[in-house]
């Protein structure tokens, strides 16, 4: 494992973390235990950053994270996010998930789609001070800490970045000492750029894979001129880069028909520049997204222990060479 400073903060962090998204909650199958012990596996192999927010199964991930690392705490890095609320019919929705989850088996129902499905009719969002003051605190409890390390807004609208409510209550938050740094998870490139005005911004969070590289046009760039952390997020696409193209319908890439044949294209240009270079498809993946100097913390998606060893084991693999980043760049735009 190797090791980066976190933009200009007092901060070094493992250059993969651990994206702590799929953890907890009655539709994944795996006991506390069993989820706990995955989360120190990851920190055995050199694993250091875990980003997770208070919305990821209901909070759940935050517990799972605090349960791990209580007695290790100043050995590793937390991220985590607030800015979404439960709605009251949410509370009620996560009573019945245990006896959903036995008919969602029996359709054949995916459980990352059913909270994508879920997500927007029973969450709401809330940036406003007297929130974030109320979600900081519930995450401290949960992740049984006195401090977070990175504290996120979680995918804000372009209108609350412009104004800035956030800005006086989170470096107060700071000066306490509760908040280390404050950062935005960012829904599109074009929030960095807004979210990077701030001075006293610690870290952005964007996506970034061969798939989607917008974030590379100037967002990337920008933060790294004024020395703010980078937490790179999606590197396989959710899972696309590594699976195979002719396996894959076109409502498994993307609901919009005309952005799926898009990407179908971009994977299948992917899948014959990996195989010409022989390289599996998720080494280069990682690779791509590591060979970025200026991004301080790359994010693996990581639910089952099965997973971590070969996601690790890309790390080993040899970095891109001139060409493959010549031709991967290229595979941007299929045709072009």
């Amino acid at each position: 494992m190797q090791y980066r400073r976190f933009g200009n903060t007092d901060l070094t962090t493992s250059e993969v973390g651990f994206g702590c998204a799929r953890i907890g909650g009655v539709f994944q199958g795996s006991s506390r235990l069993e989820l706990v012990s995955l989360l120190r596996c990851a920190f055995d192999h050199g694993v250091t950053f875990f980003d997770t927010a208070d919305m990821y199964t209901q909070g759940e991930s935050e517990r799972l994270v605090g349960e791990a690392f209580q007695h290790d705490r100043s050995r590793v890095v937390i991220a985590t996010k607030f800015g979404y609320r439960s709605l009251p019919h949410k509370r009620v929705l996560n009573r019945v998930k245990p006896l959903l989850k036995p008919l969602i088996a029996r359709l054949g129902l995916k459980s990352q789609h059913v909270h994508a499905s879920l997500r927007g009719t029973v969450s709401q969002q809330d940036f406003s001070p007297a929130y974030l003051a109320s979600a900081l605190e519930a995450s401290l409890r949960r992740l049984k800490t006195d401090y977070i390390d990175i504290y996120q807004l979680h995918d804000p609208p372009l209108e609350v970045l412009e104004r800035g409510e956030f800005v006086e209550s989170l470096d107060r938050l700071r000066q306490q000492g509760k908040v280390r740094h404050w950062g935005v998870a960012c829904q599109q490139p074009e929030d960095a750029l807004v979210s990077l005005g701030y001075p006293s911004i610690g870290s952005i969070q964007v996506g970034l894979s061969v798939l989607e590289q917008a974030a590379l046009d100037a967002a990337i760039p920008r933060a790294a001129e004024r020395g703010t952390g980078i937490i790179a997020r999606q590197v396989f696409a959710s899972g696309l880069l590594t699976r195979r193209v002719d396996l894959l319908k076109l409502e498994d890439i993307d609901s919009d028909p005309e952005v799926a044949v898009r990407k179908r294209d971009q994977l299948a240009a992917y899948a014959a520049i990996a195989q010409r270079c022989g390289r599996t498809p998720t080494e280069m993946a990682l690779q791509f997204a590591l060979a970025r100097p200026d991004v301080s913390v790359v994010l693996l998606g990581i639910s089952r222990a099965d997973q971590v060893e070969p996601n690790l084991r890309a790390l080993q693999a040899n970095k891109l060479t001139a060409e493959e980043q010549r031709l991967l760049t290229a595979s941007r735009r299929p045709g072009r």
